[in-house]
């Protein structure tokens, strides 16, 4: 019983801690990525396809400046890499799904319609964050 709880599935307490620590993660990821000059746009936004983490218009400038770039972001929170790192568990499916919300999320905001699009992993340890930009399979 204890095993299955720590892999998320039994009781709904479980669940709503895993989401907690997810937010936490998200929470993190957001203030990595405005420290670095991106402007935050959306939040966990669900598609029956696919669903996108956090995102991000791209800084105006400094060294990261691409302003006509929006950034949709995949972020992994784990405790170490003992079981890989968060952007090795980012499957083609995933990406794939990313890809589609990502679809459906500039459509459905056109006022945020960019000339690029990015899709990057943001992987979170207790020890470090590592940023993966422009991931592709």
């Amino acid at each position: 019983m204890a095993q299955n709880n720590a892999q998320g599935r039994g009781c709904s307490g479980t669940r709503r801690n895993l989401r907690d620590v997810g937010a936490r993660g998200e929470d993190e990821a957001a203030a990595f990525f405005e420290d670095l000059g991106y402007r935050l746009l959306a939040r966990n936004f669900y598609t029956a396809r696919g669903e996108v983490d956090i995102v991000l218009r791209a800084p105006e400038e400094g060294p990261e400046a691409d302003p006509e770039t929006v950034v949709f972001v995949e972020v992994k929170w784990r405790l170490d890499d003992r079981h890989g790192t968060g952007a090795e568990a980012v499957t083609v499916a995933k990406l794939n799904a990313m890809r589609y919300a990502a679809m459906w999320w500039l459509e459905k905001n056109p006022e945020h319609r960019a000339e690029h699009v990015r899709f990057d992993v943001l992987d979170i340890t207790s020890e470090e964050i590592t940023h993966y930009e422009g991931v592709e399979w």
